[in-house]
């Protein structure tokens, strides 16, 4: 019988009195003898994809998890953490839970914790979990989280490997949307409060968790090796030999925002999409993974050919694949006003938004008239056709008729959901509190001309 990548590693791992690093299980467990550095932590990360038998620490040695390791269920302890934080964003409470299947319970009452505080607040818990299996719904994002906090306050991680509640929970609730742990205790028929605070929030977590094991129980799956198999399946292979493109395609994208078209074997247009990074988000559909939303298997089961476009700004790839989705009408697209929003700009009547450009030496200005319309003028960073911009910005705000045709409908509410939610990290000027027609338009060149020597990261002004 063919060992899987992550039966390969247990097997070495297992040999080993010491930790090992990513360097050495690259070599000797995988059999890749190129992989060195960040890319063989990358390699071992991904095949054993955050399966909870392994550990590694923060020098980079990895290790089998002692608790649980040969024994059922019953014979191990779980570690539920609450952690909440406050209004004050570096203080957070916190509780944790620690039970056994049919055994006692241990509890850890709340504390304050304060990011920076080194008064051994975190010792308990690092103690508590230390011979347990750690748990929470969203496990990766509470292990960051948590050991954020003990970075700082002990200079150590005090989590790492851990059973996930949401991957638990869909494998018993495959049709159920589980977007918090709230909606997976009401798909088991479980009460909760909304407002329960860290201690609470550690027990609906701890008593979901019990539940969940029992149904494991249940379906033969007795030991943590068995639920571990069950959740962390190895990945599905990708075979480039489908398609008319392969990985190093997908490497030479540009990490620029832009749309992609994807295409069937007779040309047709099966899925447009939009990037901030072309590169990261096209070549997430192709990752390895144990498993893939519906959607995304039967656009790949489809997909022949892809083509991509960069602009320079999510809002213009946003507006671009909105026009090609009308235009082509591809089979996967469904949401088609999923990035339209209820939404008003209030009192901003006139505004000039100044985006990057897809051109390196030029900016994009997104000219909104009387909450109403828009138009998108490409002004160069040099000022060489400043003459021609100012005449257009001079029609559409100082004259009393418009000749220009303006863009209006799916389009303008785009760019006002997209202008709302990311008004306080965008440049801006409300051009009917700029004063005169002039120094309104001086504002503008002089933010333009600016351009050219500053990364947009570090430019910031508002009128």
């Amino acid at each position: 019988m063919n060992q899987t990548v992550k039966d390969r590693i247990y097997a070495f791992l297992e040999q080993r009195d010491t930790g090992v690093h990513a360097d050495v299980l690259a070599y000797e467990a995988l059999g890749l003898h190129g992989a060195h550095g960040s890319i063989a932590d990358k390699v071992v990360r991904a095949a054993i994809d955050d399966d909870p038998r392994f550990v590694c620490d923060r020098s980079g040695m990895w290790y089998l998890r002692p608790p649980g390791q040969g024994k059922t269920l019953r014979e191990v302890s779980f570690f539920c953490f609450g952690l909440i934080p406050s209004a004050d964003a570096e203080v957070y409470a916190l509780a944790g839970r620690k039970v056994q299947m049919g055994a006692r319970e241990t509890l850890f009452p709340p504390v304050q914790v304060r990011r920076g505080d080194r008064e051994g607040i975190l010792d308990s818990y690092a103690e508590g979990v230390r011979d347990a299996i750690p748990a929470g719904f969203q496990w990766s994002r509470m292990r960051r989280d948590l050991n954020r906090l003990s970075r700082l306050m002990m200079d150590k991680d005090v989590v790492d490997s851990g059973i996930c509640l949401f991957r638990l929970g869909r494998h018993f609730f495959p049709d159920v949307r589980l977007h918090s742990v709230e909606d997976l205790a009401s798909a088991m028929g479980m009460s909760f409060v909304s407002d329960r605070g860290a201690e609470g929030e550690a027990s609906l977590q701890a008593d979901i968790l019990l539940h969940l094991l029992e149904r494991c129980e249940g379906v033969g799956l007795n030991t943590i090796e068995a639920v571990t198999a069950a959740l962390y399946p190895d990945p599905i292979p990708i075979h480039f030999d489908a398609y008319a493109f392969d990985e190093a395609f997908l490497s030479s994208l540009p990490e620029l925002p832009g749309v992609y078209i994807m295409r069937d074997r007779e040309g047709g247009v099966i899925y447009v999409g939009k990037a901030v990074n072309l590169r990261r988000r096209v070549g997430s559909y192709f990752a390895r993974r144990s498993e893939r939303p519906e959607k995304t298997q039967q656009i790949l089961d489809r997909i022949w050919s892809m083509e991509v476009e960069t602009v320079g700004s999510e809002l213009e790839a946003l507006l671009l694949e909105s026009k090609l989705i009308a235009l082509c009408q591809p089979e996967f697209n469904t949401q088609l006003d999923v990035h339209k929003r209820d939404v008003e700009l209030g009192n901003l009547k006139n505004i000039v938004l100044i985006l990057p450009s897809a051109e390196q030496e030029c900016v994009e200005l997104f000219c909104v008239v009387d909450s109403m319309s828009f138009a998108q003028v490409r002004a160069r960073k040099d000022l060489h056709d400043w003459e021609a911009v100012e005449r257009t910005l001079h029609e559409f705000y100082f004259f009393a008729e418009l000749e220009s045709d303006l863009e209006t409908g799916d389009s303008f509410e785009i760019l006002k959901s997209w202008m709302v939610a990311k008004r306080d990290a965008i440049n801006w000027l409300d051009m009917d509190r700029s004063g005169s027609p002039e120094n309104a338009l001086r504002i503008v060149r002089e933010y333009v001309q600016q351009c050219e020597d500053e990364d947009w990261e570090k430019v910031s002004w508002r009128v």
